[in-house]
């Protein structure tokens, strides 16, 4: 049985004695449980307990060994007692070590050395299992240790330390200077045990494994089935735990870096630090342990799908499934942040969905102090959710798809105000609750059904026609290919126009100009619903103007669903929209996530950094691009052709379609050449009936807004955050 000691205990001691433990806990009823405790797990050993630092160094100045070190930390200036931890370790050199406290544990991480963190009580599960695994290794510890472990004996005078300092001061070893000398802080110290001896001792014989363990291997309790990942530091296994018939992950660090007490101690960092979450909606982390030179911790194992495998599968989830699920992710980031957590961002690859609907988060916590971004967090949990959404609507409006605009910060009076913090996606999610409770729910148009896609159209005569036009197409005739993809344009410095130097933050543009069967998703999403159409379009919107079909979209939009010609020339669903005029491309942008681009961000994509001329270089070559020139050389169709035909119309960051094909519209505009009372929209970019002028720098002011005189206008969308993946 152990003995227990106090300071008011005869301590004599020796070398030949049990394991010793010093316990340092202000509570009598805390501390008479983990002696308790204590007494239970080790036989044959010593406790050696105080109520403050101050007596507890009392006793350990008495000792000649101590094995390990159990403190809580106090209420107040808890930052104190590492201090204390920093003269055992001057004294008896690094020992296997336990803080816990019922408080918030975070601002002690950067003061631990090896230690574990645990929360009162103790008498858990996870205590116990450090409990044994640390008395094992420091058994064997002091079983291959050939040179006696360190001793320094401390004068009656030595202070005890009031915070934990830098580095702990140590005297040099002099044969002439007196220990006992009033001036004297610590006698010669003897030389402290390797480093690579305490992080992680490995018994003779134990083979040194470079890399993963196979599948059998056991650590502790523990027995690994599969290698889910691995890098030249770590691997990640599935495991059962025996015990228990438990499933869990664990992660271990490679025993070679058993002897490397910096990642030793990021490994330990980082499951000290996901310990402390306790939320239903993110992973658990059960306990760390050392075995047999490997330095690993256990986690709870998600093994469902991430919203990202579901978006590649092309899987969608209801409505309420959606506003269920991110509420409970919005309630866990709010944990995060209330209990000063610091963590990793959250993206859709670390959010998994159960069988039910509900998520669970990948544990991403980290040490250090909580560095978090919510609006950015706001708009990677938007750009998760967005590939998995329906078309479901709620009083006609696509409320969830509207949400997704506003989490990425480009909310307006008509969708609602952008979305930046976790209230305001709160109260936004709240909404949609009692929408989905109220069963206030109107089911999407069934694209298959084209009586009501007719009936719905019954507007106006055109629109009718457009309508039916659409019904066709929706009967079976070509889709045209997904153009979806947008470009990264970094940010830094352009030439732009002549020579001047701009600076833009980065921007995501469409490596291609919108095309008619894009265009045709636009308006077929909505058709007939006049309130939704509004959600859409610019605030100064031309009451006048009623719908967003262009002049000739029922004659050119028929050609290509059936992929004939329009105009004596070939045209298909690939062919660039035309005739749409600004606030027809505006209202498109905005209905897609996005926006027009500048000038500046046209230029940009359009000539890269060097200032090309051309997207290509600063040799004009008429074969690389559909423009109106005539003579040798020049590209083959006669008037429009599909965004996608002619390769050498790419610019250096891989944009095509710049130099001609169809002009396009940007969201800039300036005073009118012909009348300075007016302001008109700028395209950019020469088209199929340009015969000369196709530089790059060239401005194109155009007539009007409402401009669409022409097939000759087209346009392409940008974002400032990245898209997410579209439907």
């Amino acid at each position: 049985m152990m003995t227990s000691s106090s300071s008011d205990t005869n301590l004599a001691s020796s070398m030949s004695g049990g394991f010793r433990v010093l316990v340092v806990d202000d509570s009598a009823s805390r501390l008479e449980a983990i002696i308790e405790l204590l007494n239970r797990e080790i036989q044959d050993g010593e406790i050696n307990s105080a109520a403050e630092s101050g007596k507890a160094w009392e006793i350990a100045s008495q000792l000649d060994r101590l094995d390990m070190l159990i403190v809580a930390i106090p209420e107040e200036k808890g930052e104190h007692i590492f201090g204390f931890r920093d003269q055992i370790v001057q004294r008896f050199g690094v020992l296997p070590g336990a803080f816990y406290s019922d408080l918030d544990m975070n601002g002690y991480y950067d003061w631990v050395h090896g230690e574990q963190l645990f929360y009162q009580p103790l008498a858990d599960s996870a205590f116990v299992t450090w409990l044994q695994a640390a008395r094992r290794e420091r058994s064997v510890q002091i079983a291959t240790t050939e040179t006696p472990l360190p001793i320094a004996i401390a004068s009656e005078s030595e202070p005890l330390l009031e915070s934990p300092p830098a580095e702990v001061a140590v005297a040099e070893s002099d044969p002439e200077s007196n220990a006992d000398s009033a001036d004297a802080k610590l006698a010669p110290v003897a030389a402290p045990l390797p480093q690579e001896e305490i992080v992680a001792a490995v018994p003779a014989g134990m083979p040194e494994d470079e890399g993963p363990m196979p599948a059998g291997a056991n650590l502790g309790d523990y027995e690994l089935s599969r290698l889910i990942e691995s890098n030249e530091d770590w691997a990640l296994y599935d495991a059962e735990q025996k015990g228990i018939s438990r499933t869990v992950n664990i992660k271990a660090l490679h025993r070679f870096h058993r002897r490397d007490p910096a990642k030793v101690e990021a490994l330990l960092k980082e499951a000290r630090a996901r310990a402390l979450v306790n939320h239903p909606a993110i992973a658990l982390v059960y306990e760390a342990n050392q075995e047999n030179g490997v330095n690993f911790y256990a986690r709870e194992r998600v093994d469902d799908p991430s919203l990202t495998e579901l978006g590649d599968r092309g899987e969608k989830l209801s409505d309420g499934a959606v506003v269920q699920f991110m509420s409970t992710i919005s309630d866990a980031v709010t944990y995060l942040v209330g209990n000063r957590m610091n963590f990793r961002p959250i993206t859709g690859d670390m959010i998994c969905v159960g069988k039910e609907g509900h998520p669970k988060i990948i544990n991403s916590v980290i040490s250090g102090e909580l560095n978090f971004d919510e609006a950015e967090q706001i708009g990677l949990l938007a750009d998760a959710v967005f590939p998995l959404l329906t078309k479901g609507r709620y009083d006609g409006v696509l409320t969830l798809h509207a949400l997704m605009v506003r989490m990425h910060g480009q909310g307006d009076a008509k969708v609602g105000q952008a979305i930046t913090s976790f209230d305001q996606l709160k109260v936004a999610l709240d909404y949609l609750e009692e929408k989905l409770a109220s069963g206030n729910f109107e089911s999407p148009k069934k694209s298959s059904n084209r009586s009501a896609i007719i009936a719905g159209s019954l507007i106006g005569g055109g629109i009718v026609l457009a309508g039916i036009i659409m019904a066709l197409n929706l009967g079976g005739g070509p889709k045209g290919q997904d153009f979806d993809y947008m470009i990264r344009i970094p940010a830094g410095t352009f030439i732009y126009q002549e020579d001047e130097e701009v600076e833009l933050e980065q921007f995501w543009i469409d490596e291609h100009e919108v095309t008619i069967g894009q265009y045709a998703k636009f308006l077929e999403d909505i058709e007939g619903d006049t309130e939704l159409a509004k959600r859409w379009q610019h605030e100064d919107h031309p009451a006048s103007k009623k719908t967003h079909y262009p002049p000739e979209w029922d004659k050119y939009y028929r050609a290509a669903v059936k992929g004939k010609e329009y105009g004596g020339t070939a045209i298909d669903l690939d062919c660039p929209v035309m005739q749409v005029d600004w606030w027809d491309a505006y209202a498109y942008a905005k209905w897609k996530g996005g926006r027009l681009p500048t000038e500046q961000e046209w230029e940009k994509a359009a000539r890269g950094t060097l200032g090309n001329i051309y997207p290509w270089g600063n040799e004009l070559d008429l074969s690389r691009f559909n423009s109106g020139a005539k003579g040798q050389g020049v590209d083959k169709y006669q008037y429009w052709s599909p965004v996608d035909a002619i390769s050498g119309d790419e610019t250096t960051y891989v944009v095509k379609g710049m130099a001609g094909n169809v002009s396009e519209w940007t969201n800039s505009w300036e005073t009118d050449p012909e009348d300075p009372d007016k302001l008109v929209p700028i395209r950019r970019g020469a088209s199929f009936l340009t015969e000369e002028g196709f530089e790059l720098t060239i401005r194109r002011p155009a007539k009007s807004p409402e401009y669409q005189d022409t097939l000759t206008t087209g346009f392409r969308t940008v974002r400032s955050i990245p898209p997410p993946s579209l439907e």
